[in-house]
């Protein structure tokens, strides 16, 4: 494989991976002045639940992921799928033992031909390929042009964009996006590369609209899900081990269902694997997590099990009724409430109004949300973010920050 590159050096000859090889020959060495540090981290690590972040040169490294096409469907979706990836990677990698690189491994051009299909002109794909005799269906449609009449070459348009159709010949798009995290450990000679984690975020619906206007419509299931998302795993893992130094580096791979685009809540993992070394994973695990979009809505679904949200959206929204809304997204695994994301949308962002609104809600989510559950609330106005309370897990308090 020609997508990994050795950069040079850092901090007394340890070799870190970053970008895409063709054989690049190591840079130029320069030797570092005794006193500069050129890696090193954050110096405060906020809590348990974090990782602290390696510095290069006094700068944060970007991953490839930052660049590369995105298809996740909303920025509480991208969150949800990072915030999962990292809930996995601490299960095997312990944040006081291990601190936290943006992906350097993958580069941009290769995490696009990865979520590319497979053809000729990208054999790279990991997306199954149109088969040939589509393509040249689609080919042929294209170049004829029969004579119609106007009138009812436009009413037969206008019946087929609206028709949709539950399934099609060519096969759906199964792997979304990807995102890769280095995890570094400190030796005597710098930071040393020690493990990688690897999220795949797959569809669990497929929609496209063909060249006649007919929209196309497929669920994908969660042990179809689960099968193309082994397999996939397996591939990426196979190709990075192709790579000397990757040998024998631990690699961590998560499989993330996304919502459907109608879903109010993001999604969640629904099994994640370990290769200790080898070119497959050899140790999967199932996940039972699923996400609650809150104020229930819908009188069959509601149950007391909620009453404490609505009780906090109550109080809030008394004190102040020129609320916009108050919604939450709640995270269970294993049965049990793991996390709450709550935002709070107001008309006024006046200095002394956010600073009232967020001493009250931290004052009625002491009071109404649930113990050791980790807890954030945004305070969101037309002009972005105004405030954000939070609790860890485990913590008693909550704290917060109010914007300038």
């Amino acid at each position: 494989m020609n997508f990994l590159k050795k950069i040079t050096s850092l901090s007394l000859a340890v070799v870190l991976l970053s970008g895409c090889i063709h054989n690049v020959e190591p840079e130029e060495d320069t030797t570092q002045d005794s006193n500069t540090v050129p890696v090193q981290t954050t110096s405060t690590q906020i809590s348990d639940n974090y990782y602290r972040s390696v510095i290069l040169d006094g700068k944060y490294q970007l991953g490839a992921a930052a660049s590369a096409d995105n298809y996740i469907n909303s920025h509480d979706e991208q969150r949800a799928f990072e915030n999962g990836l990292l809930r996995i990677s601490q299960d095997v990698f312990p944040t006081n033992q291990y601190y936290l690189q943006e992906g350097q491994i993958i580069d941009e051009n290769t995490l696009n031909s990865w979520l590319e299909r497979e053809s000729e002109e990208n054999p790279e794909g990991l997306n199954p390929e149109i088969p040939q005799e589509v393509l040249e269906q689609q080919e042929s449609m294209e170049e004829s042009d029969p004579v119609q009449d106007e009138e009812s070459s436009q009413e037969e348009s206008e019946q087929e964009s609206t028709q949709v159709e539950v399934s099609s010949d060519i096969p759906p798009i199964y792997l979304s996006s990807i995102i890769e995290k280095n995890l570094m450990t400190e030796t005597d000679e710098g930071f040393a590369l020690s493990g990688i984690a690897i999220g795949l975020a797959m569809n669990s619906n497929y929609t496209y609209t063909d060249s006649d206007g007919v929209v196309y419509n497929q669920e994908i299931s969660v042990g179809e899900m689960r099968e193309r998302g082994r397999q996939y795993a397996n591939i990426i893992v196979g190709r990075l081990r192709n790579t000397e130094e990757l040998r024998s580096v631990p690699i961590v791979v998560g499989i993330y269902s996304m919502s459907n685009t109608e879903d109010l809540a993001p999604g969640t993992f629904i099994i994640d694997g370990i290769s200790r070394e080898g070119n497959s994973i050899t140790d999967w695990q199932e996940h039972n997590e699923y996400r609650v979009s809150l104020p229930i809505v819908d009188p069959d679904n509601q149950s007391d099990e909620y009453l404490y949200f609505d009780n906090f959206r109550q109080e809030i929204q008394n004190f102040f009724p020129n609320l916009n809304g108050i919604s939450g997204d709640a995270l269970y695994i294993d049965g049990g409430l793991a996390s709450l994301d709550i935002e709070i949308v107001t008309q006024f962002y006046q200095k002394t109004e956010i600073i009232a609104l967020t001493q009250y809600v931290m004052e009625v989510a002491q009071q109404h949300l649930p113990e050791n559950v980790q807890v954030e609330i945004n305070i969101n106005s037309a002009a972005g973010n105004e405030a954000i309370i939070s609790r860890h897990s485990g913590s008693g308090q909550f704290t917060s920050t109010v914007a300038n």
